[in-house]
């Protein structure tokens, strides 16, 4: 049987409940970061606001991202999301890099 841990309380009043955390790399930084920047550029052209930290640092926000990025009409953004996504299939693989 679960056990659920009920909200508590801050000293705002405000309840906070208990988060997850972040899955994480293993590494400090999984993507090519020219690549990543144009990402975050083209993201704030559709009026979306991509973090590099969490990029960087939580797997989970890095692919919900692309997902995202796949499914706005911009063609360039979604080859982009594409490549990144095969870049992260390739780190997480252990398969080296192959022109």
């Amino acid at each position: 049987m679960a056990v659920h841990q009920a909200p508590t309380a801050d000293r705002t009043g405000v309840d906070s409940f208990p988060m997850a955390p972040p899955v994480r790399w293993a590494e400090p930084s999984p993507w090519p970061p020219q690549a990543l920047q144009t990402f975050s550029i083209r993201m704030a052209g559709h009026g979306l606001c991509v973090s590099g930290t969490l990029m960087n640092h939580d797997r989970r926000y890095a692919l919900e991202q692309l997902r995202h990025a796949h499914t706005l009409a911009d063609a360039a953004l979604r080859e982009l999301a594409v490549e990144l996504f095969r870049h992260f299939e390739r780190r997480q693989s252990g398969l080296g890099f192959v022109n």
